[in-house]
């Protein structure tokens, strides 16, 4: 399998593997190119006020940044095996991001929300104009 299949693929081993337990292995942070250790911790946040620095040299899955990094590598792995990392899914949701900001799917969207929640009040509905639609629940005498 391509290095780019690995990472694409739906069927690939890396959706399956324990990352996390390889990752933290020693010296697996280490066979990394000092640029891409630096380009890996620039992705993660910033220490806070008081903290030190990121370490290039400390792996990530030790220090307090682990419980987040594990979640982030389930997530990719399960986005993965869905097949959200595939060009032609990656395709499709760009496309629905553009026909959404579009409004190809407002009416879907509140006929759902109808279904859902059943009728939608909105300001100016009835009990607002007659002062009966209070927030204590206590219309005005």
């Amino acid at each position: 399998m391509s290095d780019k299949r690995l990472v694409t693929a739906e069927r690939s081993k890396l959706g399956v593997a324990d990352l996390a337990t390889i990752l933290r292995k020693e010296g697996a942070w280490d066979t990394l190119p000092l640029e891409t250790r630096e380009n890996l911790y620039a992705l993660l946040p910033a220490p806070r006020p008081g903290e030190p620095p990121h370490d290039p040299d400390v792996n990530p899955l030790k220090t307090p940044l682990r419980p987040y990094i594990e979640e982030e590598l389930r997530i990719w792995q399960d986005d993965l095996k869905y097949g959200k990392e595939a060009k032609k899914w990656r395709e499709e949701a760009m496309l629905a991001g553009v026909e959404r900001r579009e409004g190809k799917y407002d009416e879907w969207k509140e006929s759902e929300r109808e279904r859902e929640f059943g009728g939608v009040q909105r300001a100016g509905s009835v009990g607002a104009e007659n002062g009966t639609g209070g927030s204590d629940g206590e219309g005005s005498a």
